[in-house]
């Protein structure tokens, strides 16, 4: 007999522990699902509560014995009377009434009877959060309904001046307001690629485009966070239709070459970054210098001296472009590049 009650309790255990285990993981997923949408917060914390609940409930219990019964004394009541019957008599009671004569009687303290009663407590306590945060939330809903766009402003003017984190509540806001906010979605979507919630991003392009399939920024928004993730085939399978139907999208040709460039696929990248600086007009440091590089690699010195001596527009204390331009352009023409290799390393 025993050894039936250790295996019970074993059991017990193990199923217990997987119960809490569960529940933990739904926990986790809220987390990561609680800048997206309540709803999906409210789903998950429900599941992970009744997982940490059974978990509770299935411990084994650590008393083998049955303890002592004890003796409480109520006022005059039935043994068998339930907490509500109580509870209602108690509120019937007419002031004045004649003392009611104590009653003793025995109670059970068997670790049973307390689990059913924090059970009880437990239950009481989740179906008050569980009111309250519904409230809660048709309650900012109503407040937000028909704020919309002026949420939407106040998020623009935040992303504009680099205030991200306010950008990130009012975009927010503004598409929890009106859930067809594809412009809203989109700021959101872009605040939460510069907070690097990479997934959370992707969630929100794509219900950005589930509203406007045509909505170009939200795929470039999206093919960006698979380039910060170093995923440049899915990068490049968004942008090449989206190049596509937009021949002059000129920001998605300089990330569809910065996709080339890092998979060291230098004839593609060239060609989309020189698209870009010749037919869009595109112009700064970085795509000069690598334009440079990659004409430099090609044996096209001509053109590579020409981005080298462009990007000194920009910045005038880059040691190795002074030195390439020293050793690409022969006699007179290369000194002053070499003297100005030198002295900025010796400066340095």
């Amino acid at each position: 007999m025993e050894k039936d009650i250790d295996s019970n309790s074993g059991d017990k255990a193990r199923k217990s522990k997987i119960y809490f285990i569960i529940g933990y993981v739904f926990l986790l997923s809220m987390a990561l699902f609680w800048s997206v949408d309540s709803s999906i917060v409210l789903i998950l914390f429900s599941i992970a509560f009744y997982f940490l609940f059974l978990g509770f409930y299935s411990r084994p219990s650590t008393q083998k014995k049955e303890e002592p019964r004890r003796t409480t004394t109520y006022q005059a009541g039935d043994p068998s009377i339930t907490f509500a019957e109580a509870f209602k008599n108690i509120l019937q009671k007419k002031p004045g009434s004649a003392k009611q004569t104590a009653k003793t009687y025995t109670t059970p303290s068997t670790p049973e009877a307390q689990r059913k009663l924090v059970t009880m407590v437990v239950v009481a306590v989740f179906v008050v959060f569980f009111i309250f945060f519904i409230g809660s939330i048709f309650f900012s809903s109503s407040n937000e309904a028909g704020n919309d766009l002026a949420y939407f402003q106040e998020a623009e003017q935040y992303y504009s001046t680099g205030n991200y984190d306010s950008a990130y509540v009012k975009y927010r806001q503004a598409w929890r307001a009106n859930d067809q906010y594809a412009e809203a979605m989109l700021g959101y979507a872009n605040v939460l690629t510069i907070r690097d919630q990479a997934d959370s991003a992707i969630i929100m392009f794509d219900k950005t485009l589930a509203i406007n399939p045509e909505y170009k920024e939200a795929t470039y928004g999206k093919a960006l966070v698979y380039f910060n993730q170093k995923r440049y085939d899915e990068s490049i399978g968004l942008l090449n239709p989206l190049l596509e139907e937009n021949a002059d999208y000129y920001d998605a040709m300089l990330l569809i070459g910065d996709c080339y460039f890092d998979l060291k696929k230098n004839d593609e990248s060239l060609q989309w970054y020189a698209n870009a600086y010749e037919n869009g007009g595109v112009r700064s440091e970085p795509l000069c210098y690598r334009l440079g590089y990659l004409y430099d690699t090609k044996g096209n010195y001509s053109e590579a001296i020409d981005r080298y001596k462009e990007v000194l527009n920009y910045d005038t204390t880059i040691v190795d472009i002074y030195r390439r331009l020293g050793e690409l352009l022969p006699n007179e023409d290369g000194n002053y590049y070499r003297i100005q290799a030198v002295k900025l390393q010796q400066s340095n």
